[in-house]
């Protein structure tokens, strides 16, 4: 590998990276930035919420941004956006200044996410080389949530406090800014841009849909009557209204050839198992996140350990992650023709290992990446909300039942914790159920045999389509 590749590879890796390092921050600094800004309990996953909220609902709106202005243009904006924000993030003074910095954010990493998968899947061609970018790629979430729970402990026991987190990631990022805009590639064609146009009627209803759907689950756990109140239910059925909606309109516009956010017949395909990986993808992402949260909460209030502690409790997992990432790309090496992307779920119990391979047309490369984090984000936010209301829920009526005890009683909390847990082991059953029914018979996806490579050669292909999806788990 070249100097500029190494650069190339180096600068995109970087700064998808401090995406995981804010996640991983997080994780042990959200109970000490909720004491410093007098954030009460119910409301501690608000932060976490939108933040997830906000990278979730716009990646397929700017994966296809990616395809067409440019993976370049979409990486160096998206970076930028997030080192300027990061800094305001450090300057919060109260729940609703944070919550709307991180949402910020979150458009950021959402505009840098798939355009990174873009500008690495057209710079190295298949083979060994692309291999090993995406293996690092893969390997640089785990590193960034292991520096991040680091620093994250580190940062918030000192006088620095919990905000020097966001000024080291605004300078971090700030710099992969300029070292980007130097190294890398501009567009020299037209060729590899998507030319139909962005669908901004399918990017205006996924995302009031699934915002709106969101919001429902944040604020039920601490709405009076919780899911019973009349705006939650109201909330929730217009969100259900909005996403049917989007899946007719995308139908309609890709049935006409007209320019789609994600076409519905690539769920549809034979080989992909779209919805099974999907699925599996979702309920482990929901198990994996809500995880890191709760023993994070369990670490510092209830065996009130540091936050310093608590992220040497975590570095084993994640230390994993890096390995199987890097394995992983050594493992594929036969997976010459198809790119894709790892992620690593990785716990202080064991590793599950995800990857989501895909083979798309030129035009279409960051909205592959974009399909695939949007699962793992919605996944991951879904989680959160559901088992944070599971947890307040129970907490509250362990509490009426011991009134002589306080709501921050480490007795009380753990009853909310308990259930909560359940869930997890629920949802992880889950996708453990769809990859070992829905996933049956896929076969070894690899390298492509030389006729059926001739033959998928000769087939003709559709306009409306954005390329074949194939998975492997």
């Amino acid at each position: 590998m070249s100097l500029q590749d190494t650069l190339v590879v180096a600068t995109v890796c970087g700064a998808t990276t401090l995406n995981a390092f804010l996640s991983g921050a997080l994780t042990v600094a959200i109970p000490s930035i909720g004491k410093d800004l007098n954030i009460i309990e119910a409301n501690l996953q608000w932060p976490l919420t939108v933040f997830s909220l906000a990278y979730g609902c716009t990646l397929l709106l700017f994966g296809r941004m990616g395809d067409i202005f440019g993976a370049r243009i979409m990486f160096l904006l998206g970076s930028a956006w997030f080192s300027a924000w990061s800094v305001g993030a450090g300057l919060a003074h109260n729940l609703a200044s944070i919550t709307i910095f991180l949402a910020m954010l979150g458009l950021g990493a959402a505009a840098n996410t798939p355009a990174a998968i873009g500008i690495l899947g057209s710079r190295f061609p298949p083979g060994s080389r692309r291999n090993t970018v995406f293996s690092i790629l893969g390997a640089g979430q785990p590193l960034g949530s292991i520096l991040g729970l680091i620093l994250g402990g580190l940062f918030s026991e000192s006088r620095a406090t919990w905000r020097a987190i966001f000024y080291v990631q605004a300078g971090l990022g700030a710099f992969f800014v300029v070292l980007g805009f130097f190294q890398l590639d501009k567009q020299h064609t037209d060729s590899d841009l998507y030319a139909k146009g962005l669908d901004w009627g399918g990017a205006i209803l996924s995302t009031a849909g699934f915002g709106l759907l969101t919001y429902a689950l944040a604020a039920s756990a601490s709405a009076s009557r919780g899911w019973a109140n009349p705006s939650i239910i109201g909330l929730t059925c217009a969100s259900v209204v909005i996403l049917v909606l989007f899946w007719i309109y995308e139908t309609w516009q890709e049935k006409k050839g007209a320019a789609v956010l994600m076409p519905p017949s690539i769920w549809k395909h034979p080989s992909a198992r779209m919805p099974s990986t999907i699925g599996m993808v979702f309920f482990a992402w929901w198990n994996f996140n809500m995880l890191l949260y709760l023993c994070a909460l369990y670490y510092q209030q209830v065996n009130g350990l540091s936050p310093l502690q608590t992220s040497i409790r975590f570095l084993p997992g994640f230390f994993f992650g890096v390995v199987f990432n890097l394995t992983g790309g050594w493992l594929f090496e036969s997976g010459g023709g198809i790119i894709y992307y790892s992620r690593s779920n990785h716990d202080e119990h064991g590793i599950c290992l995800t990857i989501f391979s895909a083979r798309v047309d030129n035009d279409s490369k960051s909205l592959a990446g974009g399909i695939f984090n949007v699962a793992i984000r919605l996944g991951s936010l879904l989680g959160l909300t559901v088992s944070t209301i599971i947890s307040t829920t129970v907490s509250k009526h362990f509490q009426s039942a011991h009134p002589e005890l306080s709501s921050d009683d480490p007795r009380v909390l753990m009853a909310g914790f308990r259930a909560a847990a359940w869930s997890l082991i629920a949802a992880g059953g889950i996708s453990f159920a769809i990859a070992l029914i829905g996933l049956r018979g896929i076969g070894i996806i690899g390298k492509p045999s030389e006729a059926k490579s001739a033959a998928r050669e000769s087939e003709p292909k559709s306009e409306a389509s954005v390329g074949t999806v194939e998975t492997i788990a």
